[in-house]
């Protein structure tokens, strides 16, 4: 175990003392929420399990979104600050092997069944924020304000927070000062990560439908095969950002699922596939969605098949706005010190439709990263198991650095909040005199 090692190791401890209770049933959630996850907008079970949680403290809670929670806890004067922790799970199976690991079975948009499971850490998330809030309402002593804490469904999917905004999320409290959010990673325990200006990325995605007439396998020129029509149309789509775009600027195209056929000795009528871009400047946005347009049309032509390009969803970049990012990189050096704190030159290039509640309703937002793997599988060569597969497996420990970040962030912006206010009121005593 290395010097360094050993001291987050020694601060994590020393944080899970601070939370003690509300750290323990945070745990116990954590666990229930992995072993039970939810597909998007369909997470009425994990929506039950935070409200009882969340009914042990004083905050008002309140369904939002059909599936949404929205907890708000009052403590005199003070800012309003939003944080929001996604709870929605993706359509994997669990190769974990944790006592906790999921079972469950959802089912997906088109009728089809599927394994489910917390490969994101949205159980980490959720569980986290209730801590948070828990421990805010027992030491209301250490700051004044007012929390409303988001537990958004349907991250995944990218409809969830536009969803929130639709039924008044912030209906009761009035807009926020500002809102934020936090991420696990998949880095060691004690990584902390945030920037101001961009920090993820521009998303859209898309579903190409190829129409073109079936047939025989062994007859195929009395067919149009759209499966040799949509292999052309994947291939050359990734020309685009080698050939098209400056090398300089971030820019990603990738084809995620492709679906078509039934044997092997039928060629199909149809086959669709589905698209997802990636960018943070809008000028390369454009340019990689005019690209695919004119690739597809042509190869269709080419091959004498119908294709249809239907957009799916967009999630616009998350743009850390720089006055708060400030603040909460103050909040977050009181748990690993400043050195702890990394701002990555370059943005990332995942995505989160967090962004809608800065686009929407023009709140200042601040989103930022932190590990959650156990530093001892950091060895090297080691494969450590990554956010969106089989494998992900936050430890419990960062349940205790999520909700002690969300404390810290919240206390040193109530505290800005609260400095500014003397200043006025130490001002307005000064013209009196």
């Amino acid at each position: 175990m290395t010097v360094g090692q050993q001291a987050v190791d020694s601060r994590v401890r020393e944080l899970r003392d601070q939370f003690s209770g509300a750290l323990a049933s945070a745990v116990d959630l954590y666990r229930n929420l992995h072993r039970h996850p939810e597909l998007s907008m369909q997470e009425h079970r994990t929506q039950k399990v935070l409200r009882a949680a969340l009914n042990r403290t004083s905050a008002r809670v309140r369904e939002c979104a059909g599936t949404g929670l929205v907890a708000v806890l009052s403590n005199g004067r003070g800012p309003v600050i939003a944080m929001r922790a996604d709870i929605d799970a993706l359509p994997l199976p669990e190769f974990t092997g944790l006592a906790y690991a999921s079972r469950a079975v959802g089912t997906l948009p088109d009728g089809r069944q599927t394994p489910v499971m917390h490969a994101c850490g949205h159980d980490v998330h959720a569980s986290a924020l209730v801590a948070a809030l828990t421990q805010l309402d027992r030491r209301r002593d250490t700051w004044s304000g007012t929390l409303v804490a988001v537990f958004q469904p349907g991250e995944e999917t990218g409809v969830g927070a536009a969803a929130m905004i639709e039924d008044g999320i912030f209906d009761a409290t009035g807009m926020p000062d500002a809102i934020y959010a936090q991420h696990v990673t998949s880095g060691p325990i004690g990584l902390l990560v945030c920037r101001p200006g961009y920090f993820l990325s521009h998303q859209r995605s898309w579903r190409i439908t190829v129409d073109g007439h079936g047939g025989h396998a062994s007859r195929p020129h009395l067919a149009r095969d759209p499966v040799v029509a949509s292999a052309a149309m994947i291939v050359r789509l990734q020309a685009i950002v080698s050939r098209e775009i400056d090398p300089l600027r971030m820019a990603v195209l990738s084809v995620g699922s492709i679906h078509g056929g039934t044997a092997p000795n039928v060629i199909p009528d149809r086959v669709t596939f589905t698209v997802t871009t990636r960018n943070y400047e809008p000028a390369v946005g454009d340019r990689l969605v005019s690209a695919m347009h004119r690739i597809i049309a042509a190869e269709a032509a080419a091959s004498d098949v119908a294709a249809r390009i239907d957009a799916v969803s967009e999630i616009p970049a998350c743009s850390n706005d720089p006055d708060e990012t400030a603040i909460v990189c103050r909040g977050l050096a009181s748990l690993f010190g400043a050195a702890a704190v990394r701002s990555p030159d370059d943005p990332l290039p995942a995505s989160d439709d967090f962004s809608q509640y800065a686009c929407q309703l023009g709140i200042p937002s601040v989103i930022w990263n932190f590990g959650c793997q156990e530093p001892s599988l950091f060895g090297d060569g080691d494969d450590v198991p990554r956010n969106h597969t089989s494998r992900f497996a936050p430890h419990p420990d960062a349940v205790t650095v999520g909700a002690a970040a969300a404390v810290a962030v919240v206390r040193e912006r109530c505290a800005i909040a609260g400095s500014k206010m003397q200043s006025l009121r130490d001002g307005a005593e000064v013209r009196q005199q």
